[in-house]
C-alpha cells in the first residue's frame, strides 16, 4: 500500500496530497482560499479541492475557519440539481479542505464580455434555475449572501450549478455571527444595500443580487458606475439602477418592472422571496416565447389590420397650465434628472426636488392599444385622481386623467 505523505505548509501544493486526493493543479484563489484539481484514486475520478490553511490563534483566521466549516454544512444540506455537490470535508496538519465534484466549463463569469449581452433566452437559462436553487435554500434556512457570476458554474450551456456557500448564513441558526467588523460581505459589485451598510440582512440579499447578475447579462454592464471605488460602493445606496432600456434598448420591455423591483433599495420594495421571483420570471419567459412563436404583428398571416403605434400623449402642470411633453413613444420615465441619468419627463425644473419627486418616480407605458401608468417604487408615491396606486402595478388611465408624483400634478391629454 502507497502511503502519502500530507501537504506541509509554505510548500507548493500541486502534486502534494491532502485528505488523500492528489493536487493536479490550480483552478481559483479567492481570500485565504485556493481551489485545486484533484484525483481521487480509489474511485477513479477528478475533484476539485477547496484548501485553508487552519488558524494559528488570531481572532479573523478563527472566523475564517468557522465560515469554512458551516460552508461544508451548508452545501451538505443541499441536494439539488443546480447546487453543487459536495463529498467530504476535513482537516489534517495545516490544513482545512472541502472535496466537491469538479466542474469543467468554467464559470458564468468567463461567458459574459462587456457590451456583448446575452439573449433573454440566453439569460433565463441561467438565471431561473439559479433563482430555482436559491428557493431551495432558502426554504432550508440557507442564505448565500455572495450571488455573482464567479459563483455560477456552467457544466453546459443550459445547467448552471450554485457555488460557494462561503459567506452562507443559517437564518436559525445559534451560532454567533461569523463576520469581522468593518467587513462587507459578498462581492461589492453584487452586494445588497443592507449588506453594505452592515445592517439586518434575510434573503432579500440574494434577490438584489441575484438581480444584479440578471442585468448585467441582458446589458453586458453593471446597473451601476463610479470613478472610484467607493463612488461604486455608494451609488447603490443613493443612486437608482442605470435605466435597463438605456443600458440595453433592445431588452424586452417586460423585464423593466421585473428589475426595478428586485433592485428596490429597501428590502420590502423587493420580491418578498426567491420562490416568487423565480415565479415572475418562469411567467415572463413562457410569454416572451408565445410573443416570439407568434411573430411581429405585422408578419401574421391571420392579421387583417395594422396595429397602430402609441398616440400622442402631452402633459400639463396643474398649476401653471405649462405643456411639458409633447410625443408618441411608449414608454416615458418621470422623475428629476440626477448627475448624467435624465428621465423622459423631468420634474425637477417645476419644483420636483422640494415636492418629494423621487429620481425614477412613476412610468407611463403604451401596449395592447391602452396607456398605463406604474409606480416605480417611488418615496412619496403616484396617484391617479387622487388614489394612490401600488408599486409595479400597471394601471389604465385615459384622457384628462390627473397624476401626481410627490406634490407635483400632472394632466393627460391624449392624441
Amino acid at each position: 500500500m502507497t502511503v502519502h505523505q500530507p501537504a506541509q505548509p509554505g510548500e507548493d501544493l500541486i502534486g502534494q496530497y491532502i485528505g488523500g486526493y492528489k493536487l493536479e493543479s490550480l483552478v481559483g484563489t479567492g481570500g485565504m482560499a485556493s481551489i485545486y484539481k484533484g484525483y481521487d484514486e480509489t474511485l477513479a475520478r477528478w475533484v476539485a479541492i477547496k484548501v485553508v490553511p487552519l488558524p494559528s490563534g488570531e481572532n479573523a483566521e478563527e472566523v475564517l475557519l468557522a465560515r469554512f466549516r458551516q460552508e461544508a454544512r451548508a452545501i451538505a444540506a443541499l441536494r439539488h440539481r443546480n447546487i453543487l455537490t459536495i463529498y467530504g470535508y476535513g482537516e489534517e496538519q495545516s490544513w482545512a479542505y472541502i472535496v466537491m465534484e469538479y466542474v469543467p466549463g468554467g464559470s458564468l463569469k468567463d461567458r459574459i464580455k462587456p457590451d456583448k449581452p446575452f439573449t433573454w433566452e440566453q439569460a433565463l437559462t441561467v438565471v431561473i434555475p439559479v433563482a430555482d436553487a436559491l428557493a431551495f435554500a432558502h426554504e432550508r434556512g440557507v442564505i448565500h449572501r455572495d450571488i455573482k457570476p464567479a459563483n455560477i458554474l456552467m457544466p453546459q450551456e443550459d445547467w448552471p450549478l450554485l457555488a460557494d456557500f462561503g459567506l452562507a448564513k443559517m437564518e436559525h441558526s445559534s451560532r454567533p455571527n461569523l463576520t469581522v467588523p468593518g467587513q462587507v460581505l459578498g462581492t461589492m459589485a453584487y452586494a445588497a444595500p443592507e449588506q453594505i451598510q452592515e445592517g439586518g440582512i434575510d434573503a432579500r440579499v440574494d434577490i438584489y443580487s441575484l438581480g444584479i447578475v440578471l442585468y448585467e447579462l441582458l446589458t453586458g454592464r453593471l446597473p451601476f458606475e463610479g470613478e472610484t471605488a467607493f463612488d461604486f460602493l455608494m451609488a447603490r445606496l443613493t443612486d437608482p439602477p442605470l435605466p435597463l432600456l438605456e443600458a440595453n434598448p433592445n431588452v424586452p420591455p417586460v423585464f423593466v418592472p421585473i428589475l426595478d423591483k428586485a433592485l428596490a433599495q429597501h428590502p420590502d420594495d423587493r420580491y418578498q422571496t426567491m420562490d416568487e421571483f423565480a415565479r415572475v420570471l418562469r411567467e415572463t419567459e413562457r410569454q416572451l416565447r408565445r410573443e416570439a412563436q407568434a411573430g411581429p404583428p405585422a408578419r401574421r398571416a391571420e392579421t387583417s389590420h395594422v396595429v397602430a403605434g402609441p398616440p400622442k400623449i402631452r402633459l400639463k402642470i396643474v398649476a401653471s397650465g405649462l405643456e411639458i411633453v409633447h410625443s408618441h413613444r411608449s414608454e416615458l420615465v418621470i422623475g428629476r434628472a440626477y448627475k448624467d441619468n435624465i428621465p423622459d419627463i423631468d420634474l425637477g425644473p417645476y419644483g420636483g426636488s422640494k415636492a418629494g419627486v423621487s429620481r425614477r418616480h412613476a412610468r407611463l407605458l403604451f401596449q395592447d392599444g391602452q396607456w398605463f401608468l406604474e409606480d416605480l417604487a417611488s418615496t412619496n408615491g403616484t396617484f391617479l385622481n387622487g388614489i394612490k396606486i401600488a408599486p409595479h402595478q400597471l394601471v389604465v388611465f385615459k384622457d384628462g386623467d390627473r397624476i401626481r408624483c410627490g406634490q407635483v400634478e400632472l394632466q393627460l391629454k391624449i392624441g
